[in-house]
């Protein structure tokens, strides 16, 4: 004798990922995946030329009057002169690499060029 076992209704509704409160913008998660493959394309700089870490940190002591928690985080952080502390957190797939990648100081040229940023875009929004 066969049983039919049936699904019950609620594993077929769309559960959120978030609460409805939490007002993301749109594209959220998508925007993150961005950023980590951004700061893996930065760890990998940082890396290769360590003396790059030297831009970011001017990037922030230019404003220091004027920065906030976040970029004070970073600011410690890159006046340690660790490349490779720097490089783990710019990879990290936890809550501290998601956070501080959202504000990190390497911007553009020669951390990340136009055409690698295109092309993350490109990946991170086909199909």
């Amino acid at each position: 004798m066969s049983v039919a076992i049936e699904t019950p209704q609620s594993a077929s509704d769309e559960v959120p990922m978030f609460p409805p409160w939490l007002d993301l913008p749109p594209n959220y998660l998508v925007q993150d995946w961005i950023r980590w493959q951004k700061g893996k394309l930065v760890a990998a700089r940082l890396r290769q030329q360590p003396q790059l870490m030297q831009q970011g940190l001017h990037w922030l002591l230019r404003d220091q009057e004027t920065l906030s928690a976040h970029d004070t985080e970073w600011l410690t952080l890159l006046q340690t002169g660790d490349v490779e502390a720097v490089a783990r957190i710019l990879e990290d797939t936890g809550d501290t690499g998601q956070r501080l990648r959202s504000g990190m100081p390497f911007k553009g040229e020669p951390f990340v060029t136009h055409q690698e940023m295109e092309t993350l875009r490109e990946r991170a929004y086909a199909g």
